[in-house]
């Protein structure tokens, strides 16, 4: 599963730190990158930062979901892999 975090130049940490910690509490297996260029950005239609896509699929845009929000949405994504 590819998970990606847009950010632009303040406050990813929250978000990097959110994301990784679903990951491990949902037991899934992910690679996360981390986007800051703008233009990646525009390219990938995201509006508002910060952003959280999983397999190009926009889960969070402009907020930090909860951990426990985001652990249900990488359950769900890692069983359509299936």
């Amino acid at each position: 599963m590819m998970v990606k975090v847009y950010q632009s130049c303040c406050g990813g940490e929250k978000v990097l730190d959110t994301v990784n910690e679903a990951i491990r509490l949902s037991g899934t297996v992910a690679q996360v990158e981390t986007v800051n260029d703008m233009i990646e950005v525009a390219k990938a239609g995201i509006i508002s930062t910060p952003a959280i896509t999983i397999n190009n699929r926009v889960v969070a845009s402009g907020r930090v979901p909860k951990v426990q929000d985001l652990v249900t949405i990488l359950i769900n994504a890692a069983a359509k892999e299936t």
